[in-house]
């Protein structure tokens, strides 16, 4: 069905498809318990799961040693650190207060920002016609969503 080159678009749609499960998951978590406890217990998740696939793949060593020489890696990852949970309290906060499906709808902008980013900070041009395209029909559903849904 895929050629191996093009394994990348199974896992978009993979992240995809979990995304919008996390998402769904998410808002009737956050019923029951705060936005701070969502986050640590998702962070604990991740911890437990990151320190199991650094052990299996002996990799810790080696990104330690690289992050504690405290250049452009470890800046980049406290940067990572800054912009992932910023990131995460304010769609767990847009979640909240409207739904799992109109946050995640309207949080699907980000390639745009993906590829602005990526020339603004790294003068890397990853967009094609296509990717321009896509972008244009995002930006064009986004505004459907906000001017003509009439959904609570």
């Amino acid at each position: 069905m895929f050629a191996l080159g093009n394994i990348w678009i199974v896992y978009a749609i993979s992240a995809a498809v979990l995304w919008g499960l996390s998402y769904t998951l998410t808002e009737q978590l956050m019923k029951k318990i705060s936005i701070a406890g969502v986050i640590v217990t998702c962070a604990l998740g991740s911890l437990l799961f990151g320190l199991a696939l650094g052990f299996a793949q002996k990799t810790h060593g080696r990104d330690w040693d690289t992050l504690k020489q405290a250049g452009g890696e470890a800046k980049l990852a406290l940067a990572c650190i800054t912009v992932y949970v910023t990131a995460n309290v304010f769609i767990l906060l847009s979640v909240k207060a409207k739904n799992a499906t109109m946050a995640g709808m309207i949080e699907i902008t980000y390639p745009l920002f993906t590829a602005l980013f990526a020339w603004v900070l790294f003068r890397e041009a990853q967009m094609g016609t296509g990717t321009a395209l896509g972008g244009a029909l995002i930006i064009a559903g986004v505004a459907c969503i906000y001017f003509l849904d009439k959904t609570v």
